[in-house]
């Protein structure tokens, strides 16, 4: 499986009615076949493409990719966030501030997410979504 398939694959099913149980089979055939952290940067390109996507909560495609917390996934999502973040991107984010303990981690962290508020890609709900992770992380 090369990421140029997967991204194919993942483009195949944009507009499905049943997108979350479609990408729950993509997942389970990737992970069938062996892929791995590899397979992060075509899933994240096409979130970002497709920001208005119901991917589930958090579905499939997240759950995939945060098996390489701390393996590379964390860089690949900032990066992602750096190129153009989305809601879901947005609160996977807030995912890793929540499971990040170490106090400088963490704090590079929620700075990535007030570069979020200012992004000049980020959608009104996106900016939103980040400030209010921003105020749950300070409280």
């Amino acid at each position: 499986m090369t990421t140029d398939e997967a991204a194919a694959q993942l483009e195949s099913i944009a507009r499905s009615d049943d997108f979350v149980g479609r990408s729950s089979e993509l997942v389970d055939g990737w992970s069938s076949a062996g892929a791995g952290i590899e397979m992060i940067d075509p899933i994240l390109s096409f979130i970002e493409r497709h920001p208005d996507i119901d991917f589930g909560s958090p579905g499939p495609l997240v759950h995939f990719v945060e098996r390489f917390y701390g393996n590379g996934y964390d860089r690949k999502l900032l990066d992602s966030i750096e190129r153009r973040p989305t809601p879901l991107t947005t609160w996977m984010l807030n995912r890793v501030v929540n499971g990040t303990k170490a106090p400088a981690a963490r704090s590079a962290l929620i700075d990535a997410m007030r570069a979020i508020t200012v992004h000049p890609l980020a959608d009104d709900s996106t900016r939103q979504a980040a400030n209010r992770f921003i105020e749950r992380a300070a409280g």
